[in-house]
């Protein structure tokens, strides 16, 4: 009776509530929002007040911060008094709080979550001791809520079931090698050997006969000197190690020395690649060798056989004054850039360094593992094939049960119940007894393992708290995107790692780990849209200056950015304004700061002179180029950036048949003025007065991050005095001057972007805020709910007492009762 009486109370206290409610919306919105929904975009008449409703519930959460922010009612129209509005948006607060609790109460914050494609590969890596790429073998991932972590992106299906089962495979095939290890050899090869290069140098270097064939004939691209190859091309099909052979795929050190040939003091970028013909390339990576001083640099690779290396210069074959190679009539007279290549050495396999590989000791535990004398080796002729290596088990069903048991529970990331491993036990040792080898039957329970729920997917139950071992799971892979070391593990079996002084001590020990930057190049990549920096490619006629080189520094500027932050524990408002960057020279010379600064590939801190435009995100060249489209800079995709991803206050879509705004690329209009349609239609002024000012503010900066004063034509306009590779460039014309003024849609004005970003800074709270949310997402695998907003709340005041740094804000979110609960 008593539970009868609460409950008849309680629906009685929500039916009031919702009366009043609906009074207030009767009183004050309907005017717009009723079925006429042209008017207000939003019929508020019928809207349903079951919160258990997810659409219905999503609506009223709009309505409680349409009104909280005094958007709503609009100022042209009547007010409500302000105690009316506070009110309302308490009694509505306090519902949907409510009702939002009592889901995740009774369901948990997170679904059933699995592993992603960088956790699986990551997973592996580290449970059977290979370097092996994985993720490529699974169907991609789904963000949700602008993560790949987040459980309702991470679907579940039968293809997704077939390609972790050949994932299985694959790792099993490394992991249990049983060949014979190669001998670890160091080779170092000379470009001067290869045949491409000796061909290329048999060419004549006669001035032509015919001047009209001057550059159609075949010529010199290469010059040998005393101690190098000098390269005046960067010609793949040319340029491959062929002499090299992989004799067996795995980990290579590779190192060579090179210098900048003729390039008056400036440094020469080299690159190395990996080339698979069916695949294309991939880079390794890339250094900048300095002029006329030979330097080494060291690299360790993973290569398969199918592969062979590629050693190419970046942007040689020119001279001080633009000249070409081809514009010369020989090659011994040309006096511009090339990369001149001393050796190159290469170290492998380096698993073979060990006369037992660590995946087989890692997996078959206990199991004496014995190499073979030279008559029992299988194979012996193929070096590839040669079984060299033989597992002695004293009693192979023991042995089998001890292995299966002591792998369930690593893979698990948790002790076995039970009997919990008897399924896979009985697989292998069926299959052992019927007569399958002993490796194979090993192999084949191991393949359930790695495909069974246990693995794939977290072990998160709802309740009060997670345990020690789901902590430890949820901890590893927020920071390294892995399976928890022995650390984490030793400390959940002791039941001390939810204990807030050993969490605090943890997130400082995984972030000072090299491993953590999994942590910044997956969470960055996602939360400022990095892994978007292929998107679009730039158009080479009206931006000729872009490059490999240029694209690969914007993304490492912004990582190594995040990364000073992180590690430095700086104030989470330097990601607004900052007085410093992170430059190497390409970036640096982007920017037009010097590369004296800079003088090489690292990225190093650069103090920035007070009243700089540059500093924070914001003017970051990656995060222009991933909101713009290649061609033109776009205001609104620019300030739905700033919303969405540094302020959390996403913009609504447009309404239905809106029409794109299509670029002017002739130099006859200005981006304002084609957007001042829609800022003048009724329907879109709302929401481009809050869109449109941050796009504004950068219109300072095209596509590529480059500082401006005129937009880019390929028609109308002067001819501009800029220079590519020491060439005056032709392409485009610099057309309408910039304006980068606005004002807020509270009426402030700035009139470039360092006012803009002032104007940012009198109010970081809701940078704060979508941070804060951001890293509960991408951590949990589940965005914040209503009910977490107080959650939110305290993480940011608790991080700001102690300074606001980002490594602050991320120590706050592992140690509040939200990352502990499912």
């Amino acid at each position: 009776m008593r539970v009868l009486f609460a409950l008849l109370i309680l629906s009685a206290h929500v039916h009031a509530a919702a009366k009043d409610i609906t009074s207030f919306i009767d009183q004050h919105c309907v005017d717009c929002h009723d079925s006429d929904v042209k008017k207000g975009g939003l019929d508020l008449t019928s809207l349903s007040f079951d919160l258990t409703d997810r659409s219905s519930f999503d609506t009223w959460v709009k309505v409680h911060d349409a009104v909280t922010d005094g958007e709503m009612p609009p100022k042209k129209k009547p007010r409500p008094e302000p105690k009316a509005a506070q009110d309302f948006v308490t009694m509505l607060d306090e519902k949907l709080h409510v009702s939002s609790l009592a889901t995740q109460e009774k369901t948990g914050r997170t679904l059933a979550r699995r592993l992603n494609r960088t956790e699986y590969e990551n997973t592996l890596r580290d449970l059977l001791h290979i370097d092996l790429p994985l993720a490529g073998l699974l169907p991609e991932d789904t963000p949700m809520h602008g993560f790949d972590t987040v459980a309702e992106g991470l679907r579940f299906s039968q293809l997704q079931i077939e390609k972790y089962l050949e994932a299985a495979d694959a790792a099993l095939d490394a992991a249990v090698d049983l060949r014979l290890p190669l001998e670890v050899k160091t080779e170092r090869f000379s470009y001067k050997d290869q045949k491409s290069i000796i061909d290329n140098l048999k060419l004549s270097d006669n001035p032509p006969t015919d001047q009209k064939k001057k550059y159609e004939r075949k010529r010199q691209v290469f010059r040998s000197i005393d101690d190098a190859l000098v390269m005046f091309t960067d010609a793949d099909y040319m340029l491959g190690l062929t002499n090299f052979k992989i004799r067996r795929s795995g980990s290579y050190r590779v190192r060579l020395s090179a210098y900048g040939y003729q390039s008056r003091g400036q440094p020469i970028t080299v690159r190395l690649y990996a080339n698979n013909y069916s695949i294309g390339k991939s880079l390794l990576g890339t250094w900048d060798m300095p002029a006329d001083q030979p330097r080494e640099v060291e690299v360790i690779i993973h290569l398969s056989r199918n592969e062979h290396l590629l050693v190419l210069p970046f942007s040689v074959g020119y001279d001080d004054d633009g000249k070409r190679l081809s514009d010369c009539d020989t090659t011994k007279e040309f006096k511009g850039r090339g990369l001149a290549v001393q050796w190159v050495e290469i170290t492998g396999p380096l698993e073979s360094a060990q006369s037992i590989p660590p995946s087989l000791a890692a997996v078959f535990v206990d199991v004496p593992i014995l190499k073979l004398d030279k008559k029992q080796i299988k194979n012996p002729w193929d070096g590839e094939k040669a079984i060299g290596l033989a597992l002695q088990p004293a009693d192979p069903s023991a042995a089998l049960k001890n292995i299966i048991e002591n792998f369930a529970a690593k893979a698990f990331r948790r002790p076995l119940e039970t009997g919990e491993a008897d399924r896979f036990i009985k697989l292998a040792q069926d299959a052992l007894g019927g007569g399958m080898d002993f490796a194979e039957a090993a192999k084949l329970a191991l393949r359930g393992v790695l495909t069974a729920p246990q693995f794939l997917f977290f072990d998160e139950l709802p309740g009060p708290h997670l345990s020690d071992y789901a902590l430890a799971s949820r901890l590893s892979s927020f920071l390294w995107s892995t399976l928890p070391d022995d650390e984490l593990m030793s400390l959940a079996a002791a039941n001390k790692l939810h204990e807030p002084s050993t969490l605090k001590a943890q997130v400082n020990r995984l972030l000072a780990d090299k491993r953590s930057q999994a942590f910044v190049k997956n969470f960055a990549g996602q939360w400022l849209d990095l892994r978007s920096i292929d998107a679009t490619s730039p158009d080479t006629t009206l931006y000729p200056e872009f490059d490999e080189m240029l694209k690969l520094a914007m993304v490492g500027e912004t990582e190594s950015f995040f990364a000073e932050l992180l590690q430095k524990d700086l104030p989470i408002t330097n990601f607004i304004k900052s007085d410093f960057l992170m430059l190497n020279r390409r970036i640096a010379e982007h920017y037009g700061i010097g590369t004296d600064v800079a003088k090489s590939e690292e990225f190093v801190r650069v103090k920035l002179p007070d009243d700089h435009e540059r500093g924070g995100l914001l003017t970051h060249a990656s995060i222009l180029k991933v909101t713009a489209n290649g061609t033109v800079s776009s205001p609104v995709l620019r300030g739905a950036w700033v919303m969405k991803r540094l302020l959390g206050r996403p913009p609504a879509p447009p309404p239905p048949g809106t029409p794109g705004v299509e670029p002017d690329t002739r130099g006859a209009a200005t981006i304002r003025e084609i957007l001042d349609k829609h800022r003048n239609d009724e329907t879109c002024a709302g929401c481009h007065a809050k869109i449109d000012p941050p796009g504004f503010a950068l219109e300072s900066f095209d596509v590529i991050g480059g500082l401006r004063d005129r937009y880019r034509s390929k028609e109308k306009g002067e001819k501009p005095s800029a220079k590519v590779e020491n060439r005056n460039v032709w392409q485009y014309k610099l057309s309408l001057p910039i304006d980068a003024s606005g004002s807020l849609a509270d009426g402030r004005t700035f009139k470039d972007i360092k006012d803009f970003k002032q104007l940012l800074l009198t109010n970081p709270a809701d940078v704060h805020r979508c941070l804060t949310e951001k890293l509960l997402t991408y951590a949990t695998g589940a965005a914040p709910s209503y009910a977490d907003g107080q959650a939110v709340a305290d993480i940011v005041v608790k991080s700001l007492k102690q300074g606001g740094g980002l490594k602050t804000f991320v120590t706050e979110l592992v140690l509040s009762e939200t990352f502990r609960r499912k």
